[in-house]
């Protein structure tokens, strides 16, 4: 038998139950319809964000370093939501961001984000 993960739906009912009704959350664009449908409030970004230079944006807040992440974040959101999986997305958020705004990544691939497959991060 398998255990049943219930960290998201607890989380999308702490956001609905704790934030105002008006609160704007940034989460990567995976969790977008859960955070509008469950959770009852506005995200950035969905799986039908088609505006490359927003959903840009989001992934550059999201693997900034922290003072520069949280200097975007700040601007466009009442509540950051990042999962312990996110980690593993840094580097596709990474290269999402540094199409939209070149330079973000050191090279090309940004594999200095991330992490490998034996779990370590990559920097």
């Amino acid at each position: 038998r398998g255990n049943i993960n219930d960290e998201l739906r607890q989380s999308y009912w702490w956001l609905r139950d704790t934030t105002p009704a008006d609160a704007r959350v940034l989460a990567w664009w995976d969790y977008g319809y859960q955070i509008t449908g469950i959770a009852n409030r506005t995200t950035l970004v969905d799986g039908n964000t088609w505006n490359m230079e927003h959903i840009g944006l989001v992934g550059k807040a999201m693997s900034a370093p922290l003072a520069e992440g949280h200097r975007i974040a700040r601007h466009l959101a009442d509540y950051v939501l990042l999962w312990r999986e996110d980690l593993g997305k840094s580097s596709h958020m990474a290269r999402i961001a540094n199409s939209a705004f070149p330079g973000h990544c050191e090279e090309r691939t940004c594999n200095q984000y991330g992490t490998f497959r034996n779990g370590t991060p990559a920097r």
